[in-house]
């Protein structure tokens, strides 16, 4: 797929180590634009790490990250989401005091056009962005099945909705990149079917998709996947690739 799209996301030469460990090593990979890209390797491999790294939460000891060919090793995360780069969290993350249709609104910030002043002032312009905020929002619990539970305090819903909120929300703000950072994590079989629909759905929509996860099941969806082991690419290609891989056999599989 990257011979025919640009590449949206390219990390060239990763390292990252914690006290005397090394947990990245030289870790390059590309994410071409429209393709669902996947990042697999087993517990301890450097996941996270280089989740953490591309996303803005971990700057990398070497090597750097590129975003529509704009180095932005040294932008933070506020700054890679205002470019379109949107992540969702393994353990669901919302905000458990707001309703579900509040934490919909708020995936829309970047898109916000009034500022602090009209906002205190209630302006017609922080208005506009409100009602906006608002139907993005709704529309987007149409679209994930969320509409009956828009007045519910996203808090006191189960694991599963929480991150069907957590994924509307990502959407709601029209992310050039989602990052999914184990999303089938504490699903159920009949919800991880379902979050498999939606991420082939939204790229087919032209959504480009990070997609890490340790479920081989759901790398399924994965045009081009990268294993990662202890801190190194050890094997790039599709999934049949991947799968008759003796390497990856070996390391992640423990045939």
């Amino acid at each position: 797929m990257s011979a025919m799209h640009p590449v949206l996301l390219a990390s060239q030469g990763l390292g990252h180590a914690f006290g005397g460990l090394k947990v990245l090593r030289d870790v390059s990979f590309q994410v071409p634009q429209g393709s669902i890209t996947g990042l697999i390797g087993p517990n301890g491999s450097g996941k996270t790490t280089c989740f953490n790294i591309l996303s803005g939460y971990l700057r990398p000891a070497t090597g750097t990250v590129q975003f529509a060919g704009e180095d932005i090793t040294g932008a933070s995360v506020r700054q890679r989401a205002l470019r379109g780069m949107v992540r969702t969290f393994q353990a669901p993350q919302v905000f458990r005091q707001l309703t579900v249709l509040e934490n919909l609104m708020v995936g829309g910030y970047r898109h916000v056009r009034s500022g602090p002043l009209a906002d205190m002032l209630r302006l017609a312009a922080c208005r506009r962005d409100l009602d906006r905020l608002e139907a993005d929002g709704r529309a987007m619990a149409r679209r994930f099945g969320l509409t009956p539970l828009l007045d519910r305090p996203a808090g006191t819903l189960p694991a599963g909705q929480m991150r069907m909120v957590e994924l509307a929300r990502a959407c709601v703000g029209q992310p050039r990149l989602l990052m999914l950072d184990e999303p089938s994590s504490g699903l159920s079989a009949p919800e991880i079917d379902t979050l498999r629909e939606w991420i082939v759905q939204l790229n087919a929509e032209g959504m480009t998709i990070l997609l890490v996860s340790h479920d081989m099941g759901l790398m399924t969806v994965a045009h081009e996947v990268n294993v990662l082991y202890f801190g190194d690419i050890i094997a790039t290609g599709d999934m049949a690739d991947i799968q008759a891989n003796p390497r990856v056999r070996d390391a992640y599989l423990g045939a």
